[in-house]
């Protein structure tokens, strides 16, 4: 994720802010002064996969054109639209960027997709009966190694897997689809490649015959029509031509050349991208954000200031993933933060809590939306504060005693309090009853108490933002 260039750049446009941690992706960026858009033909993980689903996509574009070059241009028009967007306070990247996409979709849609199938086939073949001692050695196996300790859920996770299956069928229309046209990211290095030093993919015009395997192998439809000449902005230095050349026409050199390109945009183009990123922005600003809801987003423990954590985030889910390893609370919000928020890490308190003794989610944050503290400050640090729903908790509503909640506070001095006294029963019956209730002063809203209060539905309890701290910040009281 440290590595993407775009995140980089975005988040320090947003955020007016040099991340020292994003420092080697702009290192990456600049080699691509010397060697092209190298990153999207070696690196790029979701290219990698856009490639191996390509080869099952083939014979449904033998014989196709494979090209619409005039669509080039939309890569660029998308990275203005970030870039602009994120000048005015208002990230989208982690919507388009790559690395964030392969992210996302492998934590929240196919790692739970593999677990739930190597679980279940394993399991049958137990239930069968055959080859039981190798089969528990494997499963045994498994579990140390890839399956989750409990099965993992995700919100949103149909989503996710909807869009990265899209962005593979692209490769009906043209080998690399995303990768040609849309992609933010290919756009920003090959805008530095065609200022590139170097001479790249060479070709000897005595040694051509014409005979056109470099164009039609070519991933990215880099090679123009004479044979001999290439778009610097599109060639991913993947040397597949280089390998398919009868004649050994074609070479890779590193010699000193500076040829500078155009890229692929109009002046035109470019003012009707800025335009599109200022309506984009200022629509995302002005949506509706619903009041219920919004005091009930919590975010992870040493999350930014609000507004920071909105521009440092890129929604990779990592934080989701780790937390789903311990207690699970975080789960990626849809709309309850407005429409900026979406996808963001947010409480889910009945789904899971925020382990006392875990402070992961700060340690694989790749952008410091969320500050790595350390286990102490973690269990100071208030992320919100519990509240009883006197209509549905148990001694409340029934008059009997209920002890779950207090039991499973982490907290040595317990956030949660008795109020023992007599009452009268909805039988008409009278009891000392233990009424319970939270002493704000305490509680940092680990939501522990939300997860395991034992009424069905919402629950005796709930989890809201108030008294929340956020990290530099003194707790709201």
């Amino acid at each position: 994720m440290r590595s993407s260039p775009l995140i980089g750049i975005a988040t320090f446009l947003a955020t007016k802010i040099l991340i020292s941690t994003l420092i080697v992706g702009l290192v990456i960026l600049g080699l691509s002064l010397l060697i092209g858009r190298y990153f999207c033909g070696w690196i790029c993980p979701l290219g990698t996969v856009i490639d191996l689903s390509d080869r099952l996509h083939q014979k449904f574009l033998r014989g196709k054109p494979n090209t619409i070059r005039p669509l080039r241009a939309w890569k660029y028009s998308i990275l203005i639209v970030i870039l602009i967007a994120a000048l005015f306070s208002t990230q989208v990247i982690w919507f388009f960027d790559p690395i964030v996409i392969i992210t996302r979709s492998m934590t929240a849609a196919v790692y739970p997709l593999i677990a739930f199938l190597l679980e279940s086939g394993l399991k049958l073949l137990l239930s069968v009966g055959i080859l039981q001692d190798q089969l528990f050695s494997l499963y045994d196996l498994f579990r140390q190694r890839i399956l989750p300790i409990n099965p993992i859920f995700f919100q949103q996770s149909m989503t996710f897997a909807v869009i990265f299956i899209g962005i593979l069928l692209l490769g009906l229309l043209a080998r690399r689809f995303w990768c040609r046209y849309l992609c933010p990211l290919g756009a920003l290095f090959g805008s530095f490649a065609t200022l590139r030093f170097t001479q790249g993919i060479a070709v000897a015009s005595d040694k051509c015959i014409d005979c056109g395997k470099c164009q039609r192998i070519c991933k990215m439809d880099a090679i123009n029509a004479d044979y001999r000449s290439h778009a610097r902005s599109e060639c991913i230095e993947c040397m597949s031509c280089v390998a398919v050349c009868p004649t050994s026409a074609i070479s890779y050199q590193l010699r000193p050349k500076f040829a500078p390109q155009r890229i692929d945009i109009s002046r035109r183009r470019f003012v009707y991208s800025s335009a599109s990123g200022l309506i984009a922005l200022g629509l995302i600003k002005t949506g509706f954000k619903n009041p219920i809801a919004t005091g009930q987003v919590v975010r992870p423990p040493g999350a930014l200031p609000e507004p920071e954590f909105l521009n440092r985030c890129v929604r990779c889910q990592e934080c989701v993933k780790i937390c789903s390893t311990t207690g699970a609370c975080l789960q990626p919000g849809l709309l309850e933060s407005g429409w900026e928020g979406l996808w963001t890490p947010l409480v889910n308190a009945r789904h899971g809590y925020c382990e006392y003794n875990c402070n992961l989610c700060g340690k694989v944050c790749p952008t410091g939306a969320i500050h790595p503290l350390e286990l102490s400050q973690k269990q100071q640090l208030r992320m919100g504060t519990a509240y009883f729903d006197k209509s549905r908790c148990i001694p409340w509503y029934r008059g009997e005693d209920c002890l779950v909640c207090e039991e499973h506070c982490p907290l040595p001095d317990k956030a949660i309090k008795f109020d023992i006294r007599e009452a009268r029963r909805p039988d008409g019956t009278v009891a000392v009853v233990k009424f319970p209730y939270v002493d704000e002063k305490l509680c940092i809203g680990c939501g522990i108490c939300v997860t395991k209060c034992p009424v069905p539905g919402p629950g005796g309890l709930f989890l809201t933002n108030a008294h929340q701290q956020r990290w530099g910040q003194e707790a709201e009281f």
